[in-house]
């Protein structure tokens, strides 16, 4: 598993990072299967050799973090567990085992509290990938190890603890996330009393985990809706040269409103509250209007390539129509379109993140 862990991790240092605009808090609770890796146990006071080989256990945890710029920052208490399976024994150390393998009985357990900084090296609107580090204590029990009746370590330690992770993260309706990854646990090498003399020795494990968290507070930055120009004056009639009275002129048609511009986030083409009010009214100048076209164009940053933003931004257009059919336009009313990264608001150098050009410029015509 650790060949899997850090090519994961070098994959950062050369991929662009997906940076969220996303800023909250978060937690949630984690399970998963733990593989504690084999120990040496040697006693030079008494010539002790042997190496253990555990089974397959399990791990279990909780966490809190905060999720800011692409990082996520998070405070980690886990427990793991792994019962020992047999002893494979070179020399006994005087305590009657039979060279070769013998089965062993008892457990290692861990109790790790952890700070582990990760960071988002690729993702989409919803799934991300993530790679980081984590360091902490951690309590190592070595509760009753031993082989039938023979008792070889029963002591416990604490530890500096350090770990290696990679997770995949889905964002998931109701404000959850739903993660699986990988990772690899392991302390500094402690002294602990043995039946045959101290034996020094790591915890060392490798791990596949689930997790499922709450985000607190998450949501879109605010956008303040585009403000709506004022009605055209109606031309005001002619005034009467002869008493003879003459027909009055046709009042001037009032001129629509717009155009109305609606903001997304970075990457996304999801429709925010404030993007939705804007949407009602221009839906709502539309009908009032008695207008007959309305165009809806799709603009991005100049993040990314010129192919794929022209591709976001026809995404950012399909989803205003999808909003405006929802306020009662007529489809056959609406055309979309998109001019990606070519007509910004601020101009900007190639690959610059602006809030401004990220939008949908809805224009009503009769």
């Amino acid at each position: 598993m650790r060949t899997l862990l850090l090519p994961a991790l070098l994959l950062g240092t050369s991929m662009t990072a997906f940076a969220a605009d996303e800023d909250y808090y978060y937690g949630g609770f984690e399970l998963g299967l733990s593989q504690a890796l084999s120990n040496d146990y040697e006693a030079p006071t008494s010539g002790l050799s042997l190496e253990d080989e555990k089974r397959l256990g399990t791990m279990g945890g909780l966490y809190f973090g905060r999720q800011t710029k692409g990082w996520r920052f998070e405070l980690e208490y886990a427990i793991r567990q792994n019962y020992l399976k047999e002893f494979d024994v070179d020399n006994n150390g005087g305590l009657g085992l039979n060279a070769g393998e013998n089965k062993a009985g008892g457990k290692t357990k861990s109790s790790a509290l952890m700070m582990n900084a990760l960071y988002e090296i690729a993702g989409s609107d919803d799934v991300k990938l993530l790679a980081g580090l984590g360091i902490g204590l951690a309590d190592l029990d070595m509760q009753r190890v031993r082989s039938g009746n023979t008792l070889v370590v029963d002591d416990s330690r604490w530890a500096l603890a350090g770990q290696a992770m990679v997770e995949v993260v889905k964002q998931i309706p109701g404000g959850l996330e739903l993660g699986v990854g990988a990772r690899h646990f392991r302390t500094v090498s402690k002294e602990f009393a043995s039946a045959a003399g101290t034996v020094d020795m790591p915890f060392k494990s490798n791990e596949v985990f689930a997790r499922l968290t709450w985000r607190f507070g998450a949501g879109a930055p605010k956008q303040e809706a585009a403000p709506m120009p004022a009605p055209a004056p109606v031309a005001a009639p002619a005034p009467k040269p002869e008493p003879k009275p003459e027909p009055k002129p046709e009042p001037q048609p009032v001129a629509l409103p717009g155009p109305f511009m609606v903001f997304f986030d970075f990457d996304k083409s999801d429709i925010t509250p404030e993007a939705a009010d804007i949407i009602k009214a221009a839906a709502k100048a539309f009908k009032d209007g008695k207008a007959v076209r309305i165009v809806a164009t799709g603009h991005a940053d100049r993040a990314g390539s010129v192919s794929y933003n022209q591709k976001l931004g026809l995404r950012r257009a399909e989803a205003v129509k999808a909003a405006l059919l929802a306020e009662g336009v007529s489809a056959s009313a609406i055309d979309v379109m998109s001019k990606g990264e070519s007509s910004p608001l601020v101009p900007t150098a190639d690959g610059v993140r602006e809030p401004q050009n990220r939008r949908t410029e809805i224009v009503i015509s009769r």
